[in-house]
């Protein structure tokens, strides 16, 4: 019988934290791409949002003086369009049913969307920081390797 090869990989990412709630922040070359363009990929599904809502009549003007007209109806679906946004950029930076784990928690998504700019920049800066660690590895390998290289033609 042959000995199977058993090769560890490691995810690239790293953990965040809401409140109790732990999700993972996916950092490899293939999931950045979509966290840098997360803003115009939300857009896309507050469109369809849109799309879907179409049918219910937004006032453009509500005031003070006219809100007891407006229709709790309206006013719960412009609502829903809204919390489609945020639920559709959470789930863009974390993965698919991570806004409805956010959201049980802390069923607030005026909150959750407040959150979105600080979670950016966080992520934003963590990215950075596995940057810098990807970059020194490889400057290491290299050198590693011209060294070799360098000792070999002596």
């Amino acid at each position: 019988m042959t000995k199977a090869i058993s090769i560890e990989l490691e995810r690239s990412g790293f953990p965040i934290k809401i409140g109790k709630v732990e999700l993972w922040f996916d950092s490899s070359v293939e999931n950045l791409r979509r966290f840098f363009d997360v803003e115009n990929i939300a857009n896309e599904k507050l469109k369809e949002a849109q799309e879907k809502a179409k049918h219910i009549h937004f006032p453009a003007d509500i005031d003070k003086d006219n809100i007891e007209t407006v229709d709790v109806a309206t006013v719960d679906a412009a609502i829903d369009v809204n919390k489609e946004f945020v639920a559709a950029q959470y789930d863009i930076l974390f993965g698919d049913g991570s806004f409805k784990k956010v959201y049980a928690e802390f069923p607030d998504f005026m909150a959750l969307e407040n959150a979105l700019d600080p979670l950016g920049i966080a992520i934003n800066e963590r990215i950075d920081e596995q940057l810098n660690e990807r970059t020194k590895k490889a400057n290491a390998k290299k050198e590693m390797y011209l060294k070799k290289k360098a000792a070999k033609k002596k």
